[in-house]
């Protein structure tokens, strides 16, 4: 039986299969409200609302990590639309995401078939489809969580620049928007991948690359950066100097570690990632592919298509940027921070795979390989039980649970106003702001007050703070004077809600 005629033949069927596979992964949150509804997503509808409510254009977004520095204000404009389709629904903005998601197995059939043909582009969906950290990044509302697809956009830039369409400026305008907008989803990771992919187009293309070229490329980043450039000059160049200030400054709150020390801790960040990527958290096989990649890379690397060897520099070249950026970075590693490098971790493998001599006993091979990474990674033995076991509870930034909770609070009501106070560790209560603002107004068809005089009953959210216990009690010992208590409730989250009413 000849394996490869048939998945010449069936082509768009394995895919479809596949992208049904990736759905049913991503999909399972959003059909369940069993998505995370954190303090970052409730900051984020807030700020939506105002755009699309009182039309407020803005030309920053959220904050980064760096204190006075802000991400631009694309991702806001990026669910503008969906915001309005889905009337404020967050249950909609998480579908997006799902669907984002299985987008990029779609992209990265793509990407592999202009690479190499049919057989890589579906290699390479079906480690996508069913790789446990791209699929955890598909099942909540955050900026970084888009990077993988924006990661394949960009390798799908470079595959059409490295391919030699000179005449052609578009390329280099969209990989000038695309590393842009990498930037504003996550500032660590769009920095230095930006960087990693410079770095290897010089090396690569450096005396091919015209001055109209680079042109078009710092073109389409100005595009994009240009929001925040009139910030800057509104603002005095706030953000940079406090971005300055961040650089140059050598004071951390962090336990100071020796340089062994720290290059331990992001080989170890790095092989985590790669874990989470490809061999389902497997260290030990974790360790075995990056051996095969590097080995197969030497042994194959000169009988390798051009189009392979650019992309295998490439993808090198991107990692060490990032090892030694990372270094230089000298702080906690986030798991953010590495966002996308899930799809340079995939594509280099799979890249190192389908190097191998394309003989007809390796492609048996391959064949078996992929298909068994398939099965490891999406697990059917798990995904049985998770199917056949009862819902999950969650915990308090669980989506259904803080609904429950807004539930709770009307219920209570009865109808009379009332006002609310939250307890929740980010400090912030974005995500009942927002819940009591949207799904409260529609489905009760009134709003909380917020004079206490106006107010019949007085609710005291309190999250749990695993780890932090003292920290609610402290709140509460805070506020104990506020109402006298009437009810307490724990709902099956931990969120305890208190009914107060004026002494």
């Amino acid at each position: 039986m000849d394996f490869k005629k048939i998945i010449f033949k069936k082509e768009l069927v394995i895919l479809f299969l596949l992208v049904i596979v990736g759905s049913f992964l991503r999909l399972q949150g959003v059909l369940t409200n069993s998505f995370a509804f954190t303090y970052d997503v409730g900051r984020d509808m807030l700020a939506l609302q105002n755009i699309v409510v009182n039309h407020d254009l803005m030309f920053i977004g959220a904050t980064t990590g760096i204190p006075g520095v802000f991400y631009g204000p694309w991702w806001y404009y990026m669910l503008v639309p969906f915001f309005i389709i889905f009337r404020g629904d967050p249950a909609g903005i998480a579908l997006i995401m799902a669907i984002v998601g299985v987008a990029s197995i779609i992209v990265s059939y793509i990407l592999g078939k202009k690479i190499d043909g049919i057989f890589l582009g579906l290699g390479l969906a079906a480690f996508v489809s069913v790789s446990p950290v791209l699929v955890s990044l598909s099942v909540q509302i955050w900026n970084p969580n888009i990077a993988p697809l924006f990661v394949m956009l960009t390798l799908y830039c470079l595959y059409k620049i490295y391919k030699f369409e000179k005449k052609d400026l578009r390329y280099f305008f969209f990989l000038g928007i695309l590393l842009a907008l990498n930037i504003d989803i996550e500032i660590l990771w769009g920095i230095l991948f930006t960087i990693g992919t410079i770095l290897s187009l010089f090396f690569l293309l450096y005396k091919k690359i015209k001055i109209k070229q680079i042109f078009s490329f710092a073109l389409g980043m100005i595009l994009i950066a240009s929001p925040r450039i009139f910030f800057e000059i509104k603002h005095g160049f706030q953000m940079s100097k406090s971005l300055i200030t961040f650089i140059t400054s050598k004071n951390t709150i962090e336990d100071p570690i020796t340089f062994t020390q720290l290059v331990e801790n992001r080989v170890n960040s790095f092989v985590d990632m790669y874990a989470s990527s490809l061999t389902f958290n497997n260290q030990i096989l974790a360790w075995v592919f990056i051996v095969f990649t590097v080995i197969s890379a030497i042994l194959f690397y000169k009988r390798s298509s051009e189009i392979f060897k650019k992309f295998m520099i490439t993808l090198f070249t991107i990692l060490i940027v990032f090892f030694i950026g990372t270094i230089s970075f000298g702080r906690a590693l986030w798991p953010h921070y590495l966002v996308g490098l899930p799809v340079i971790y995939i594509l280099l493998f799979t890249l190192a795979l389908f190097m191998i001599p394309k003989q007809e006993k390796y492609q048996y091979l391959i064949i078996l390989a992929v298909s068994l990474l398939f099965i490891i990674n999406f697990d059917p033995i798990r995904q049985l039980k998770s199917f056949m076991s009862p819902q999950f509870i969650g915990n308090a930034s669980v989506y259904r649970n803080q609904l429950a909770v807004v539930d709770y609070v009307y219920k209570e009501a009865n109808g009379k106003d009332f006002k609310f106070v939250a307890y929740t560790p980010p400090v912030f209560d974005y995500t009942y702001r927002y819940l009591f603002m949207w799904y409260g107004e529609k489905k009760y068809k009134y709003l909380p007050t917020e004079e206490t005089k106006d107010a019949t009953y007085s609710f005291f959210i309190i999250e749990p703070d695993p780890g932090y216990e003292d920290r609610p009690k402290w709140w509460l010992r805070d506020r104990e004077k506020n109402g006298k208590i009437i009810k307490s409730y724990t709902l099956p989250s931990g969120v305890v809600i208190q009914t107060r009413i004026e002494q």
